[in-house]
């Protein structure tokens, strides 16, 4: 079976490539519904970026960081890189019959390529700067 860190390699794979079918086989339901709700949030930017006159930038890169388990759960922060900036996503895995599933994510930050935080509505704050 995969480590949590090779999982969440492939999945942050998969999101910069938009692939979308590898990306559905990691998601609890509660964990689909979650990453619905960022979806709203990621298009948001887009459409800041569009309603600007740009087209909105692909990701291109990505890092991660291992958090330490809290209970049954390891949290991964996955940072998508792309010429628009950087959007930090915190996603929760739990091993689920010998497989790792993201039950839970959120966007929780996103920049510009200055560095300075974006506002991406919908009750979203700022990561500290």
């Amino acid at each position: 079976m995969p480590t949590v860190e090779e999982t969440a390699d492939t999945f942050a794979k998969d999101l910069t490539s938009q692939n979308i079918a590898g990306l559905m086989m990691v998601f609890t339901p509660e964990g689909m519904m979650k990453a619905m709700t960022m979806q709203g949030q990621m298009q948001a930017r887009a459409a800041q970026a569009i309603s600007e006159g740009r087209v909105p930038a692909p990701a291109t890169g990505y890092s991660l960081e291992t958090e330490e388990r809290e209970g049954d759960d390891q949290v991964v922060h996955i940072t998508l890189e792309s010429a628009d900036g950087t959007a930090e996503i915190m996603t929760r895995w739990r091993e689920i019959e010998r497989a790792w599933k993201v039950t839970d994510l959120a966007l929780i930050g996103a920049r510009n390529p200055d560095g300075t935080p974006v506002d991406l509505g919908g009750g979203l704050s700022p990561s500290p700067a």
